[in-house]
């Protein structure tokens, strides 16, 4: 019987073959199988990034996380997805324990949530006017799409220390609540993503979104039109590359021009969505890459 070519190699190289595979989800879930050895130098990868889309997946990671010491899911969990419906206390709970999480996709009710999370801390549910953040963590990224953005923008749902954020508009949405997120002191990076015709024509939509900008701190701004492929589709979304009333300007202050208070104007990039975000986060794409300017 031949022995296993592995066996002569040194474990170090091992650990380094097995480390680089499995940043291939599907083969980190395979080299998992291999053995107990094997598991617990992928591990790290396989909790990096977890993506929740059901109320299954929600229990079996919660078993999976009280079944590891408490640190791991602090530790290893980097990047965040919940997509589930709920139950809405197992989202808590997963939130709860991935305190380490710095990349955050909300796509569970942000109502029912809040309404969840001040029961857990016996206190009443603030008006919306009134921030009271209910998240158990911090994220610097956060993406709100599908039933987070149902009924609105909800602050208590958004990070204070977010710089990256990506909020989906709909017809709940109000020009008050975009308008609030002026109050996110690191925000640098902002993506919207509406419905063509949505709120009327894209000059409503310009309207809604200009406190932000005149705050001086957002670096990009990325505008996502999505809708059937229509001329007018085209031409809405061909407004936001040629407004002469935004700056589409993107500069980087010299030392001396920031001595002298400059404030670098905001990178303004319209597309037409043509895919989904969520499979582009999962696949670690970079989803601000300012690099295509006009693309279309």
């Amino acid at each position: 019987m031949m022995a296993s070519p592995f066996a002569t190699l040194p474990p170090e190289l091992l650990l380094l073959v097995f480390s680089l595979a499995s940043s291939h989800r599907p083969t980190a879930v395979a080299l998992s199988l291999v053995s107990h050895w094997v598991r617990n130098h992928v591990e790290s990868n396989l909790y990096h990034t977890v993506s929740l889309s059901s109320s299954r997946s929600l229990v079996a990671f919660i078993a999976s996380l009280n079944s590891k010491p408490h640190v791991l899911a602090h530790n290893l969990v980097k990047r965040l997805s919940i997509t589930a419906l709920g139950p809405i206390s197992n989202i808590d709970e997963v939130l709860k324990k991935c305190t380490g999480v710095t990349s955050l996709v909300c796509g569970f009710s942000v109502p029912s949530y809040v309404h969840c999370r001040a029961r857990s801390l016996k206190q009443p549910v603030a008006p919306p006017e009134t921030t009271t953040f209910r998240l158990p963590i911090a994220p610097r990224e956060q993406l709100l799409i599908a039933l987070a953005c149902r009924d609105g923008i909800d602050m208590s749902i958004i990070s204070p220390l977010v710089t990256h954020l990506r909020i989906q508009l709909t017809p709940a949405t109000t020009f008050e609540s975009v308008a609030r997120l002026r109050e996110l002191c690191y925000l640098t990076h902002l993506a919207i993503s509406y419905r063509h015709g949505l709120h009327g024509n894209a000059n409503s939509i310009k309207e809604m979104i200009k406190p932000i900008l005149e705050e001086g701190r957002l670096k990009v701004l990325i505008i996502y039109v999505t809708g059937a492929r229509s001329e007018a589709h085209r031409k809405e979304t061909e407004e936001w590359r040629t407004d002469s009333t935004l700056e589409v300007i993107d500069s980087t202050p010299t030392s001396t021009q920031r001595c002298l208070g400059y404030r670098p104007r905001t990178l303004i990039i319209a597309k037409r969505a043509t895919v989904d975000v969520l499979p582009q986060w999962e696949q670690g794409d970079d989803i601000w890459d300012d690099s295509p300017r006009y693309s279309s």
